[in-house]
């Protein structure tokens, strides 16, 4: 169903709609979560502080553009606050964690690597090469989430790239 319909039943109080909202862009909003935290107890927690939110606000909700593209805005600011707080797991419990769950041991070396490559941007590079490859997003739908416009995300994103690139080949930074 067409998010318009949904969120004008759900500002009606239609629980049922919302519900449908919140299903149909959970996964999606867990997974930004994921990407940011490394740790699928903490994604859930952040996931559901998204929605939270999105329900206790969902009367003062203008549709200007995605309501998807919100929904990344609210999930932005709910993983950077939980950055400021600094109540992140190690990258020592994150591989125990996910070696319980019979991962091998390459891929979780990789996935490490990965996240560590990541680690070495900063908040809006990071941001926005998560948006694009991790959650599929257009550019345009990224600048418009993070405030800037197209130019300057496609030069982010760029820049990122060779950044990461470089962080791979072991010339870190």
């Amino acid at each position: 169903m067409e998010d318009a319909f949904l969120i004008a039943a759900a500002k009606q109080g239609n629980k049922k709609r919302l519900d449908e909202l919140i299903t149909k862009y959970y996964e999606k909003i867990y997974h930004y979560c994921y990407r940011h935290t490394d740790d699928r107890t903490m994604a859930e927690d952040l996931t559901q502080e998204v929605f939270l939110k999105v329900i206790r606000n969902i009367n003062g909700y203008s549709h200007y553009g995605k309501f998807e593209n919100y929904l990344y805005v609210i999930a932005g600011n709910v993983c950077k606050d939980f950055y400021k707080q600094k109540v992140f797991v190690s990258m020592e419990e994150v591989a125990t964690e996910e070696g319980k769950e019979e991962r091998s041991y390459d891929r979780i070396e990789n996935s490490l690597v990965v996240k560590e490559a990541l680690d070495s941007l900063n908040e809006k590079e990071r941001e926005a090469i998560i948006l694009r490859y991790y959650q599929d997003l257009k550019i345009k739908d990224i600048a418009k989430i993070m405030g800037d416009g197209v130019s300057i995300t496609k030069y982010r994103l760029g820049h990122a790239k060779k950044l990461l690139k470089k962080y791979m080949k072991g010339e870190k930074s």
